[in-house]
């Protein structure tokens, strides 16, 4: 027992010194980031992409996922991407009192195979966790640690609660039109979202929800090959372009 103490506060130790340099390492690579515009080439999910930029650890309303997921280049994506999720999450912060989203997975520096994603491969999808409240209404964030799997291991339950939490679907469609407007101002657009198909209901009978018209369109209604409960897909693609199709993340 006096040994397992002792390797527990060791394994503390080092995790809090590795912190700071953690930390350091996700600013760095937004430090050497530059504005060359990216090159996407391929598909979500056959697919690379060149210069692509970083997503910052953190930033007016939202947060990273990891520190660590964000210091070893687990998010990266299209300049135009990055900028529409950066104003997207701004925007929205402010609308919602200061609310802080969580910035999941996006893809590598290089895209290409991004496991264990089934996409993710050339800057053009992320992930965002689910905007969520306690049962009194409240504004609240997922806790992502390691032993959540980061986050990705969160089971809701078909209507959107988990424990003293629920998922604000109305904060969710919100979002999606937010976010669709700023890709627009970039060239680009929603071209598929994918939640847990009971989920989908339960979005559009929001009031934001009753205002995606053709976006409730590229929700898809099928279930993925993992189930996306605890956060929301987002695949962009360019104006001019028809519906990507592909695998699911």
């Amino acid at each position: 027992m006096a040994d397992r103490k002792r390797l527990g506060i060791v394994a503390v130790a080092i995790a809090l010194a590795a912190f700071p340099t953690t930390i350091g390492i996700a600013w760095a690579r937004v430090l050497v980031d530059g504005n060359t515009p990216s090159k996407v080439i391929g598909t979500v999910a056959h697919g690379r992409i060149e210069r692509a930029h970083v997503i910052p650890p953190w930033g007016p309303g939202y947060v990273t996922y990891s520190f660590f997921g964000s210091a070893i280049g687990r998010q990266y994506v299209d300049g135009r991407v990055r900028e529409a999720l950066l104003a997207t999450f701004a925007t929205r912060s402010r609308t919602e009192g200061g609310r802080r989203f969580v910035m999941g997975e996006t893809g590598w520096p290089w895209g290409g195979r991004f496991r264990p994603h089934r996409s993710h491969q050339n800057g053009m999808a992320v992930d965002v966790f689910m905007p969520v409240q306690t049962k009194s209404g409240e504004a609240a964030s997922l806790g992502t640690w390691p032993w959540n799997k980061f986050g990705y291991g969160l089971e809701f339950n078909e209507r959107g609660e988990m424990g003293d939490l629920r998922i604000d679907f109305e904060r969710v469609a919100a979002f999606l039109l937010e976010v669709d407007a700023q890709a627009r101002q970039r060239g680009l657009r929603i071209g598929r979202v994918i939640i847990a198909p009971e989920f989908v209901p339960l979005l559009l009978e929001t009031p934001s929800g009753h205002q995606l018209g053709a976006l409730s369109d590229r929700i898809t209604r099928k279930p993925a090959w993992v189930r996306h409960d605890e956060h929301f897909h987002i695949e962009f693609e360019e104006v001019a372009a028809s519906p990507a199709g592909g695998a699911s993340p």
